[in-house]
């Protein structure tokens, strides 16, 4: 390439930004999945102050090696603290964004006035980024946010494209929003039905998701007695809350060109197959994405990369708020059950030597069988060869949870990595 052309295009690269890939994770192995398929950040927390208290979540000192991890590998690391701060939470918080700061963590996620009040008063270095649970869907709001000291605004999921095109440029301030996930019944996902139907309360992590529960119609004196309501005439009951999932894919260009600049996928309480596969496709289209931007060829996310996220299990895909107000279509009436194609089979561990390697089990797993495999690189069909134990006994099966040494065919070509994915199609 001529020089001069090349120093034009990494000054072109320099003043375009570039989409930041921003994915969850509620375990160190899903933010090793996460980080090994092309997430640009991770967001995680732990339980006392994060709204995913369902999940594993992270310790003190898993924090500290997480933001060690990512930091190696030249990624950032978000830690929530949005759960809302009753009076009881209060004396732990400082401690607790002390210690955030102590880490090195990139940024904290909030959505309560007592943490921005807390980061401030303590100077922590790590920036302040609002959630999307303090509803944010206008420009005087995130003006407001900005000049108080958040640098990123995480806008509510009920904010629609046209809605953003019309928030100016803010200065030292940059936006997000979801790109992918659940989308929750409430406005951004401050749910009471949790709290009064199962005693968990949605807003400090603990959400029952009573949104996706068969519900049927009781009449006060006639105890016991369940009038069906029927949606279709394949069941009973009705899912009268149970939303779609949020897919924008398409919409990448048009919220780009709005002023969003870093996209979020939520997922902390999915599984690995999920983390790995959305993070796979996303990082491949917003790639595609920016070399359009570039002008280097048109964008074009592929099929694959809806293939990949077809795969993952999901409720069908609506494209959220964005274009319109939800009507009946975004809703799921018949069943509040995933969608599941596939099934993981196991995590690649770490790599022993040619075409071995240690494997996590996360599903029943035999020797002499065809699996595919998701690497960075593709994802190919492939036989297990051989399975052992870690200590060498041959096994020829293995269930969850496991670990277990398996062999692919040498004359293969292919190399897996740590972090891989072992799938295959689910036939239950």
């Amino acid at each position: 390439m001529d020089k001069k052309v090349e120093n034009n295009k990494e000054k072109s690269c320099e003043l375009i930004k570039k989409p930041e890939l921003v994915v969850g994770a509620g375990d160190m192995e899903k933010l090793k999945v996460a980080a090994h398929f092309g997430a640009d950040s991770i967001y995680c927390g732990a339980s006392d102050f994060s709204l995913r208290a369902k999940g594993k979540n992270f310790s003190r000192d898993e924090l500290a090696y997480a933001a060690d991890y990512l930091h190696g590998m030249g990624k950032k690391i978000y830690i929530t603290v949005n759960a809302i701060m009753h009076e009881d939470k209060l004396e732990a918080l400082d401690d607790y964004l002390v210690f955030l700061d102590s880490i090195g963590a990139d940024a904290v996620i909030f959505s309560d006035m007592a943490v921005l009040m807390a980061a401030r008063r303590l100077k922590i270095k790590p920036k302040l980024h609002l959630s999307t649970q303090a509803s944010t869907a206008n420009s005087s709001a995130i003006e407001f946010y900005r000049s108080n000291g958040v640098s990123r605004v995480n806008l509510a999921r009920e904010c629609s494209l046209d809605e953003i095109k019309r928030f100016p440029r803010f200065e030292g301030l940059s936006l997000e929003a979801f790109i992918h996930g659940a989308m929750c019944v409430s406005y951004s996902g401050r749910c009471l039905l949790s709290n009064f139907l199962a005693s968990r309360g949605a807003n400090d992590g603990a959400c029952a998701q009573a949104c996706r529960w068969k519900y049927y119609v009781a009449e006060e004196k006639r105890a016991g007695e369940y009038m069906r309501v029927i949606e279709n005439f394949e069941g009973e009951g009705a899912y009268i809350f149970n939303s779609r999932d949020l897919m924008a894919l398409d919409l990448l260009p048009q919220l780009y060109g709005a002023g969003i600049s870093a996209f979020k996928v939520e997922g902390r309480i999915k599984g690995p197959h999920y983390v790995g596969l959305v993070t796979r496709a996303y990082r491949k289209a917003f790639d595609a994405f920016y070399a359009s931007v570039l002008g280097e060829k048109e964008y074009n996310p592929g099929a694959d990369i809806y293939e990949m996220l077809g795969s993952v299990s999901n409720r069908g895909y609506i494209t959220g708020f964005y274009l319109n107000k939800i009507d009946g279509a975004g809703h799921n009436y018949s069943s509040s059950d995933y969608i599941k194609t596939y099934r993981l089979v196991g995590v690649v561990k770490s790599v022993l030597g040619e075409d071995e390697y240690l494997i996590s089990v996360k599903n029943n797993i035999t020797a002499g069988r065809s699996y595919e495999f998701v690497t960075n690189g593709a994802i190919f069909n492939a036989e297990i060869a051989m399975m052992k134990t870690p200590e060498g006994e041959i096994k020829p099966k293995a269930s969850n949870p496991n670990e277990v040494v398996i062999s692919l065919d040498s004359g293969l070509g292919a190399r897996l990595s740590e972090y891989d994915l072992i799938r295959e199609k689910n036939c239950d």
